[in-house]
């Protein structure tokens, strides 16, 4: 067997070590505008040395591909993004990797069969009218201004309950939502901050963090119990995700998973399952108030395909532009917007050497906006996913907002479904447009990208409604 000569890592560009430690204030403000300066002034491969740890920041589709397909399981999720996530989600299906990560995958998939997330669409439809319903009352008192990042956290929180675990949240969604962005943002912090003091120590911010967590925990063990009471009782159980966990067997131990297990699955699928679609919709909401023509034509085909009626499943394969706008926004605002992984083996990518032990770093945001794939890349251009091209212009891995491989996310098509019929449901009844306000939006790389507003968290929108 021929042997592998790993060649020199120096041949990847990248800055100089004292350039990197020059660099860390600015990262720390907005890794995204670091990274795709990196990109600009290195290209598609770069390398940061930090003492002993070497990172590469990987942009091409190729090379893309070889990390989280072709040689996958040569990348494992040891680095500092998971294992911070870890101090909230645990070993959830998130942060695990190997075969505790397969046989989790494997028990948990049944859940997002498609004819599972079908009947899912009573659910979804039901915590949006409810969310409607109470925009007109509200706009029956006056104008009507909704911070539309709070409302979509809300109601697909709403939805995760229901859907997933069939339990209504509607009225602890604002607490949970509270703990679980305390929660996130503490994450971000440390991971970006080496000289934050350890969790243990009772700060401000880690009181904040502990107490958060300690709300979560409380909820889950709550919903767990409740379920489990219900059996006591002779109830049947819900056909849903939390009876797939309650019931799981290790295929290896013949036992059923212990609560910290289940624990875990159940705060990773409450945080994941609701984050990230409220990031997307939020992101969709804004770019429809701020491009009234694509949101008069999303109007137009709601109105032709669906007329006053609510929207149903069936119709999802007619909305064509809906789902351009969403796939669009996707493009421009992935909620996951970083991607790591640590090299167990050498790798080759792009030809260029990968020592073991590196970090790789892909970032959804910046290959979604590669302008050798993307024509007019920061542009708003619905009409780029038009589904009359059987074969779309950009690379496979050049458009990876749910991740890619064996590791894709797990609630991608639920999470396209439930935000077709968000998108469909509440332009149906409302108009957009921005808040009076001087301030540009401009992105938070937290955990998922968030709006912010001179300087805090939020996007506030006008919205007007319509007479069906």
């Amino acid at each position: 067997m021929k042997q592998y000569i790993e060649p020199e890592d120096e041949t990847i560009p990248g800055p100089s070590s004292l350039e990197l430690l020059f660099s860390i204030p600015r990262i720390q403000r907005n890794p995204l505008a670091y990274l795709a300066a990196c990109a600009r002034r290195y290209g598609d491969l770069a390398r940061f040395k930090a003492g002993d740890e070497i990172a590469c920041f990987v942009n091409s589709p190729g090379a893309i591909k070889r990390v989280l397909q072709d040689n996958h399981r040569n990348y494992t999720k040891d680095t500092i993004q998971y294992h911070q996530l870890a101090t909230v989600a645990g070993r959830g299906l998130l942060t695990s990797d190997g075969e505790e990560w397969l046989s989790h995958r494997r028990l948990m998939q049944p859940a997002f069969h498609p004819k599972r997330i079908e009947q899912m669409q009573a659910a979804i439809s039901s915590a949006t009218a409810t969310m409607l319903e109470q925009w007109r009352a509200r706009q029956a008192a006056g104008a009507l201004n909704v911070d539309i990042d709070a409302e979509m956290l809300r109601l697909t929180l709403h939805i995760a309950g229901l859907t997933l675990f069939s339990i209504d949240l509607g009225r602890e969604a604002p607490r949970l939502t509270q703990a679980i962005l305390t929660a996130l943002d503490h994450i971000v912090y440390r991971a970006s901050n080496f000289l934050a003091l350890p969790d243990r120590i009772p700060t401000p911010r880690n009181r904040r963090f502990r107490a958060a967590l300690a709300t979560l925990d409380d909820a889950v063990r709550d919903l767990i119990d409740a379920r489990r009471r219900q059996d006591t009782r002779g109830g049947l159980r819900p056909n849903d995700l939390l009876t797939a966990l309650l019931n799981a067997v290790d295929a290896d131990t013949g036992q059923q998973l212990d609560d910290r297990a289940i624990r875990d699955e159940v705060l990773t699928l409450l945080i994941a399952g609701h984050e990230t679609t409220a990031s997307a919709l939020t992101w969709a909401w804004h770019l429809l108030a701020t491009h009234p023509d694509a949101q008069e034509k999303l109007r137009r085909e709601i109105a032709q395909v669906i007329g006053a009626r609510a929207p149903q499943y069936a119709d999802l394969s007619r909305l064509t532009y809906c789902r351009q706008a969403l796939e669009e926004t996707l493009r421009l605002y992935p909620p996951a917007w970083l991607i790591t992984r640590r090299a167990r083996q050498p790798d080759q990518l792009d030809g260029r050497a990968i020592p073991a032990g590196a970090i790789v770093i892909i970032s959804p945001y910046i290959i979604q906006r590669h302008p050798a794939y993307w024509p007019e890349p920061d542009r708003f251009k619905p009409e780029r996913f038009s589904s009359d091209r059987a074969d779309p212009p950009w690379p496979r891995f050049a458009y990876i907002p749910f991740g890619a491989g064996p590791r894709v996310c797990i609630g991608q098509n639920f999470a396209v479904v439930e935000a077709m019929l968000i998108l469909a449901s509440v332009a149906q009844q409302f108009w957009f447009e921005p808040a009076q306000t001087r301030s540009a939006v401009t992105i938070a790389p937290l955990v998922t990208l968030r709006p912010r507003v001179q300087g805090r968290h939020g996007l506030r929108l006008r919205a007007r409604h319509l007479q069906l």
